[in-house]
C-alpha cells in the first residue's frame, strides 16, 4: 500500500502547475492582467515557504536527514547574491518587483528555487505524476496553439505583422517553444524508459504532437536544444542498447516535419537554411548586427557594459536601464532582455552571480546524467539539457520559468534511494 502522506507534496506541486496554467489561460483571454498574474506568485511563494518549513519540523521531529548537499549551498549563494544585486541595483524597485511587462525581480527568483526545493523533496516513485500533469499542460497549450494559427473563432490571437503566432497562454512563440522542448524532452526519455507496448504507443504519439508544436513555434532556439538533446539521446541509448528506440523517435519527428512542411505552418526550415548561411559568413568574420534576429547586436552592445558592471550587476531585470540614458535600441524595437539567459545574469547580477549559477546548472546534470546510466532513466536529465541549451538563445518568463525549475528539481536525488522508499510499502 502507499501512505497517503507520500502523495501530499506531489499534489501540492501539481497545484503550482496547475495554477499557472488557470492564470496564463485568463491573462490570455485578458481577463487576468500580466501585472497580477506575478502578483499570484507572491502568494504561491508564502505557501510554498509555509511547505518547506513544514517538511522541515516534520523530519527534525521524526530524526530524518534533510539530505542537505552543494546544491543547496548554490542555491544560498545565488540568493544571497541576488540580494547584493538588489542592494546596488540602478532601479532597486525593479530589481525585488521586476520592470514592467516581465515582473521578474528577486521575489520571483524567490519563487522559482522555492518550488525547484520542494520538487528535490519528491520521493522517486512520485516524480512522474508530477512529469504528466506537465505533459497535459503541455497538450493543453499545444491545442490552443493549433487553434490559434488556424485563426479559429473565439481563440486570442496574437500577429508579428500579418503572422499568425502560436503562443499557447504565453506571451511569446519563443517562450511557447521552451515549454515545448520541455515536454518533447520528456515525452522522448520516457519513451525511451518504457517497455510496456501501450503506455510506448501513448509515448509516441505525445513525441509527435509536441514536435508539431515546437516546429510551429517557429523558434530556432527550441530545434537547436532538441539537436542537443537528440545528440544525448544517441550516446544513452547506444550505451543502454536501445537504438531501435532512437530510430523510431527520429522517424516520428522526421514524418511530423513533413506533415507540418506539407500543411505550410512552420518557416523553421527556411529559418535553419538562414541561420547556416550566418554561420558562414560568422566563420569568415562577417558579422552582422541582423544575424541571429538581431542577437548580436545585443550580444555585442551588452558585452561593451559588463566590464564596469562586473561585480554586483546594474540590478535583477534592470536591463532596460543598463545602457544610461536610454535602452538598448534596434529599428523600431528596445530591448529589456538580454536574449541570452547567462549574459542576463552576467549584466544584471553579476560575475559571482553567474559562476554560482553555472556551478549549480553543472552540478545539477554531472548527477542528473550519472544518475540516468546507473538507472537507465533518462527521462529526468534530457529536458535539462535542452532547456540549458536554448537558453543561449532565449530569455526565461513567469509562465514558463517555475515548469523549467521544476524539472531541474526533479534530478536531485534528495532521499536514499538504495533504500526501500518509506513511501512505498510493505506489509504494515
Amino acid at each position: 500500500m502507499i501512505k497517503k502522506n507520500c502523495l501530499l507534496l506531489p499534489i501540492y506541486i501539481v497545484f503550482n502547475i496547475l495554477f499557472i496554467l488557470v492564470c496564463g489561460y485568463f491573462y490570455e483571454i485578458n481577463e487576468l492582467s500580466y501585472y497580477n498574474f506575478s502578483k499570484y506568485y507572491n502568494y504561491l511563494l508564502i505557501l510554498n515557504i509555509i511547505v518547506l518549513f513544514i517538511i522541515f519540523i516534520k523530519r527534525t521531529i521524526k530524526k530524518e536527514k534533510m539530505n542537505f548537499n552543494i546544491v543547496d549551498v548554490a542555491v544560498i549563494l545565488i540568493l544571497f547574491f541576488g540580494i547584493i544585486s538588489v542592494i546596488f541595483a540602478i532601479k532597486p524597485n525593479v530589481a525585488l518587483h521586476g520592470i514592467q511587462g516581465r515582473y521578474e525581480g528577486y521575489l520571483m527568483i524567490l519563487y522559482y528555487f522555492s518550488i525547484f526545493l520542494l520538487s528535490t523533496f519528491v520521493e522517486k516513485e512520485y516524480k512522474k505524476i508530477i512529469v504528466f500533469s506537465l505533459l497535459i499542460v503541455g497538450v493543453i497549450q499545444l491545442a490552443y496553439a493549433i487553434l490559434q494559427i488556424n485563426e479559429i473563432e473565439g481563440i486570442v490571437r496574437h500577429y508579428n505583422y500579418s503572422e499568425v503566432w502560436a503562443t499557447g497562454f504565453t506571451t511569446n512563440p519563443g517562450f511557447f517553444s521552451t515549454f515545448m522542448l520541455l515536454c518533447l524532452c520528456y515525452a522522448m526519455g520516457l519513451y525511451i524508459d518504457e517497455n510496456k507496448l501501450l503506455v510506448n504507443i501513448v509515448y509516441m504519439i505525445l513525441i509527435s504532437l509536441f514536435t508539431v508544436g515546437l516546429l510551429i513555434s517557429n523558434a530556432m532556439s527550441g530545434v537547436v536544444g532538441l539537436i542537443s538533446v537528440m545528440m544525448f539521446i544517441l550516446f544513452y541509448v547506444v550505451k543502454v542498447k536501445r537504438i531501435k528506440k532512437m530510430v523510431v523517435i527520429l522517424l516520428i519527428i522526421f514524418s511530423s516535419l513533413l506533415v507540418v512542411c506539407k500543411l505550410n505552418i512552420t518557416k523553421l526550415v527556411g529559418d535553419f537554411r538562414q541561420t547556416a548561411v550566418e554561420t558562414k559568413e560568422i566563420a569568415k568574420g562577417n558579422i552582422n548586427d541582423n544575424f541571429g534576429t538581431k542577437r548580436l547586436f545585443i550580444w555585442k552592445n551588452t558585452l561593451k557594459i559588463v566590464p564596469q558592471n562586473i561585480l554586483n550587476g546594474v540590478g535583477i531585470d534592470n536591463f532596460y536601464y543598463a545602457f544610461g540614458n536610454r535602452p538598448l535600441w534596434k529599428g523600431n524595437y528596445f530591448y529589456d532582455k538580454a536574449h541570452n539567459e547567462y549574459l542576463q545574469i552576467l549584466i544584471c547580477e553579476g560575475v559571482f552571480a553567474l559562476i554560482v549559477y553555472l556551478c549549480f546548472y553543472g552540478i545539477i546534470l554531472i548527477r542528473g546524467i550519472r544518475n540516468c546510466f546507473k538507472n537507465k532513466e533518462v527521462y529526468l536529465i534530457v529536458p535539462v539539457i535542452g532547456y540549458l541549451v536554448q537558453a543561449f538563445f532565449n530569455f526565461s518568463v513567469i509562465e514558463v520559468e517555475p515548469y523549467v525549475f521544476i524539472a531541474i528539481g526533479l534530478c536531485v536525488l534528495r532521499g536514499n534511494y538504495n533504500e526501500k522508499s518509506k513511501c512505498r510499502n510493505t506489509n504494515t
